[in-house]
């Protein structure tokens, strides 16, 4: 099945859908005590924790979610789970319990192919052998649910049978279908499952629409529907009457993160509408493998098929020597990645550091072979090492020695600019890349302001008189973008962002990275950092400020077009640029 669009959209960042409310949602094991259980906000601190399983924000998501989470038998599969522990995520057997709920009540069972039109995967996601680990976890999952159920029901769980096929149906409706919700700084707190309205939406490696959760507060700006289901032909839309059981049907189920598809893509009347179900920023044999694993499904989409790859996908994999070796690019992507993992894992920042640089520095040396593999500042491996750089050079920074401190944070505010200008290029071929560079250049942002902070002591004020006539981004951001933006406008707005830093950033640039071997000989894909030329006293903190808040501010332009102005960034960097959350918020 497929949706397409019911219209022609010639602008981006138009929203194709109102609000949807979900099927079915719950939060991931490690934010049951953290975020509310029925919004998914985030809780203030408590420092008396309670020790009941679900926490809520108001007593209108209490009294939304606290009977569903007893009447779907989700508080008798913790009791369960205490005696009977589950090897993975209880998220999904909550999430399954909830729509078996719905499933009871509204939807006679025929099938276990198909649930609520959603498509199980059934069949493929348990074709393993017996003792496979996932379609083991499955079974386990819904013997589970099944002795929740009869606890509930006040069955003896001595009647438990070998097979529960309709729990497993269920749960592997769950698996296939939902979609991990995040919170307002990218943290992924949960899961929640749709109607076919959003789970019929294709996968594709380069997506022409987009999803965004809305926070509570908003009420998002689409009012109908510019996408409907496909007919037999997969190309035709088939008009839906207002009333359609599709897209309207109201349900019991009440609470939950509310989400829309906003394209990123112009698009053409019955063209398939396509969202990404993985890291795009990959190459094909990432993607493909976590598509698999995760989904059970090859993807045959325009930029997988293509031969020779697109230029994005030779850029992800750009190595800068003449020659290479599967086995040792194999070799230096398991350092690279046991290095990150160790980071993340056991914390240890300065190690991480030295092993992720000397690699980037020296390159790879491959014992079998006179050979010395050196990436690209594209290569999907090196935006990797950036990442964890930046990340772990934040954690060094935390340091009582100012004087170290303040070097710690010019490495990490140069690894996140570095990250955003390289994607930056990737994103001018490839548009659905929006997301990602919309993140980096926020979060390069937000690194450099901090670092002006600390060095500064009239940051705030010089904050409050920003404005740059050259571009006039801060006008961009706080514009109204209800009926989306023209992809020439957009190139247009990146441009003169590209334009107006050009000068001061080489400046900036040799300012962050004195001191440090590696940073100190990247040459910049874009040439927005060769050409460095002399700091004269006391300048570089100015344009410091000036770069941090031209990032910010693009990168909640593209935020915007995205993900709507009233979205937890786009108030984040309101409250950075403008100083106070109230503020940031409209309040």
């Amino acid at each position: 099945m497929e949706m397409v669009a019911a219209a022609e959209v010639e602008s981006i960042g138009v929203d194709l859908t109102p609000p949807l409310s979900p099927l079915s949602y719950s939060l991931h094991d490690s934010f049951l005590l953290s975020h509310c259980a029925s919004c998914f906000s985030p809780l203030p601190p408590d420092p008396h924790p309670s020790l009941h399983p679900l926490l809520y924000c108001s007593p209108s998501c209490s009294s939304s979610h606290s009977p569903l989470h007893l009447s779907s038998a989700s508080h008798h599969l913790h009791l369960h789970l205490s005696q009977n522990p589950y090897d993975g995520q209880t998220s999904d057997l909550r999430a399954a319990l909830l729509l078996l709920l719905q499933i009871k009540r509204h939807h006679p069972f025929k099938q276990y192919d198909r649930i609520c039109g959603l498509m199980s995967n059934r069949r493929h996601l348990l074709m393993s052998n017996h003792d496979d680990e996932f379609s083991t976890r499955i079974k386990n999952g819904a013997r589970a649910m099944a002795a929740a159920t009869m606890m509930r029901d006040g069955v003896s769980d001595s009647n438990l049978s070998e097979e529960y096929l309709l729990e497993e149906a269920v749960l592997c409706v769950v698996v296939t279908n939902a979609v991990e919700v995040q919170d307002r700084v990218g943290l992924s707190v949960g899961i929640a499952v749709y109607d076919i309205s959003f789970s019929w939406i294709n996968h594709s490696c380069s997506p022409n629409a987009c999803y965004l959760f809305l926070p509570p507060e908003s009420h998002g700006s689409g009012q109908r529907f510019l996408i409907t289901p496909a007919s037999s032909n997969g190309r035709q839309p088939i008009e839906l009457s207002p009333n359609s059981q599709f897209l309207t049907e109201s349900t019991e189920i009440h609470g939950g993160p509310r989400v829309v598809i906003r394209n990123i893509k112009p698009i053409k009347k019955g063209a398939q509408i396509t969202i990404a179900y993985t890291d795009l920023l990959q190459p094909k044999e990432l993607r493909q493998l976590d598509l698999w694993s995760k989904y059970r499904f090859t993807c045959c989409c325009n930029r997988c098929i293509a031969v020779p790859p697109t230029h994005v996908d030779q850029c992800l994999q750009t190595l800068t020597t003449a020659s290479s070796n599967d086995v040792g690019i194999e070799k230096l992507t398991e350092y690279i990645n046991d290095a990150i993992d160790e980071y993340l894992s056991s914390n240890d920042a300065e190690s991480c550091c030295k092993k992720l640089e000397n690699i980037l520095l020296n390159g790879f040396k491959f014992n079998y072979e006179d050979l010395i593999i050196r990436l690209h500042p594209q290569n999907h491996l090196s935006l990797n090492a950036y990442t964890t750089l930046a990340s772990a050079y934040k954690v060094r920074s935390m340091d009582e020695n100012l004087l170290h401190s303040l070097k710690m944070k010019r490495f990490s505010a140069a690894y996140s600019l570095l990250l955003a200008v390289v994607t930056h290029k990737l994103f001018l071929y490839e548009s659905c890349f929006i997301a990602s560079v919309s993140n980096f250049w926020i979060g390069a942002g937000e690194s450099m302001l901090d670092l002006a902070r600390n060095i500064m002591s009239d940051c705030d004020s010089e904050l409050q008189s920003f404005k740059c006539l050259k571009c006039g981004l801060i006008d961009v951001f706080e514009a109204e973008f209800d009926n989306g933006q023209s992809p020439r406008r957009v190139l247009d707005i990146s441009n003169k962002f590209i334009n107006c830093i050009t000068d001061i950033m080489p400046k900036v640039w040799k300012f962050l990275v004195h001191g440090n071997s590696y940073l100190e000989v990247v040459k910049d894909p874009i040439d927005l950092l060769m050409n460095v030329k002399e700091i004269k006293g006391g300048e570089e903190r100015v344009e410091l400020l000036w770069v941090g808040v031209h990032c910010l501010l693009y990168g909640g332009v593209l935020m915007n077009i995205f993900g709507g102005k009233d979205s937890h960034l786009s108030c984040y960097i309101r409250g950075l640029v403008y100083g106070g959350d109230a503020k940031a918020c409209g309040e």
